[in-house]
């Protein structure tokens, strides 16, 4: 069980690098979509949808962001205020 829990946190973790967009929401701030985003990824791990061969834990993992009000924009993160580049 803690080595499908340790792949599935792999995997996440992965896609999430490569990934090219982001999740917004108004008003919100970094440190909150990242609480958000971990409550729904716990959300996920801990049902069945993760045991199942298909993308449905990825499915409910955008469905629990979407139903928080997030949309994901194909953007790269912002750079923090102050950095230069």
């Amino acid at each position: 069980m803690s080595l499908i829990l340790f792949g599935t946190g792999l995997l996440l973790a992965l896609l999430a690098a490569c990934a090219e967009g982001r999740w917004v929401q108004a008003d919100r701030t970094d440190a909150q979509i990242q609480e958000d985003w971990n409550h729904c990824k716990e959300e996920v791990l801990a049902g069945d949808e993760h045991r199942k061969e298909t993308l449905a834990g990825g499915i409910n993992l955008s469905s629990c962001m979407h139903s928080k009000g997030y949309r994901y924009v194909e953007a790269p993160p912002r750079k923090p205020s102050g950095s230069q580049m």
